[in-house]
């Protein structure tokens, strides 16, 4: 029981410094791919950038790349955890002393649980916090509000914007009929070009058809107090419902801890929740994915000849060739999703399943 305690100990230690060497290595390699591609960007759209703003888009950036690659990177420590232990014969140690490697490789899946907790604590709060930030220097940078492309969604109701070159509407609706496309309990508040207020429109519901705004019994409240009722008004509109839909935060902008919240809002108002419910659950089966692509390593890794290292390698770049398809198939799958082509527990679970089972049994079987 000592020696399992002292093994379990070394392996967890030896698994993580293997891994911050990886996510060191990847991090160094994004940063570079990011810094270059910034710079061509804006040179291309010929936009001057202080270089304060550069270093800082490279850093979340590459964050943000970190936190969705996480499982591969997992996957690259487990690969260099096992060519350590085999380069310093402590492999064949701790068979030696009796610890099998199917208690080894639990030993591993222990600690990626322990990673996958830090993940979902630490490392995604941080890259929702880099997409925001992302999205706020780059909003200074090229001089534009966020509010243009954004709707903001709260328990009492949606805010949007539908601007024109003359004139702009900040819109409230009190929720979405999706089945009829309308919304409900509206309010129009309009503005001049230099922004200046104008008046404020009240109805009980509105559609958007022939790309305008139809309010049926609209209450008009002008800047100085008057009121005026117009059986429809009309206006024109650069938006559609389906657009509308759309407007709502992005999924990667939005915690692990406060997207079921996020979630609630939507339904309430009658917004639709899919792709927020969809990565919600991706990221919960990224634990899955991290499980399924150690198996996947320590099959590959497990036995290993250290006077034959031109098979080792040739056995690490299949390895890599076959894990880089299943950690695209399963974005693929998380995308199907979104678009209402497959069932969320389906797109989010099917492929870290289904690799956790077959890895599983074909380590079993060896």
């Amino acid at each position: 029981m000592k020696i399992n305690n002292i093994l379990f100990r070394y392996t967890t230690i030896l698994f993580f410094k293997n891994f911050l060497i990886v996510i060191c290595c990847f991090f160094f390699m994004t940063a570079m791919l990011e810094y270059m591609e910034i710079v061509r960007r804006f040179a291309t759209h010929h936009i001057t950038v202080p270089y304060k703003f550069i270093i800082e888009l490279t850093i979340l950036n590459s964050a943000v790349t970190i936190a969705s690659f996480f499982p591969f990177t997992a996957f690259l420590g487990t690969i260099l955890f096992f060519t350590t232990t085999h380069g310093r014969m402590e492999l064949m140690i701790i068979k030696c002393v009796g610890v099998s490697v199917r208690q080894l490789v639990r030993y591993l899946l222990c600690s990626a649980l322990m990673m996958g907790g830090v993940y979902i604590t630490i490392l995604d709060q941080i890259s929702a916090f880099s997409v925001n930030k992302i999205n706020s220097i780059e909003s200074k940078i090229t001089k534009k509000t966020q509010i243009e492309e954004k709707i903001a969604v709260t328990n009492k109701g949606v805010w949007f914007r539908d601007a024109w070159q003359t004139k702009s509407y900040i819109i409230y609706a009190k929720s979405f009929l999706n089945s009829q496309k309308k919304l409900l309990n509206v309010r129009f508040f309009e503005f001049d070009e230099q922004n200046n207020f104008k008046n404020s429109i009240y109805s009980d519901s509105a559609e958007i058809s022939d790309t305008s705004w139809q309010l049926a019994n609209a209450k008009i409240i002008g800047v100085d107090g008057s009121e005026r009722t117009i059986s429809l008004f009309k206006t024109p509109t650069n938006l559609s419902f389906g657009n509308i839909d759309k407007m709502t935060t992005n999924p990667k902008s939005i915690s692990f801890w406060s997207m079921a919240k996020y979630v609630d809002m939507l339904e309430k108002v009658g917004l639709s929740s899919t792709k927020h419910k969809i990565n919600w659950f991706a990221r919960l089966s990224s634990l899955i994915q991290i499980i399924a692509l150690i198996l996947l390593a320590s099959i590959f890794c497990v036995n290993y000849d250290v006077r034959n290292t031109k098979k080792y390698a040739l056995k690490v770049a299949i390895l890599i060739a076959i894990a880089f398809p299943i950690h695209f198939a399963n974005n693929i799958m998380i995308a199907l999703g979104e678009n209402g082509r497959l069932t969320i527990w389906f797109a989010a679970f099917s492929v870290p399943i289904f690799t956790t089972l077959i890895t599983y049994l074909h380590l079993l079987k060896k």
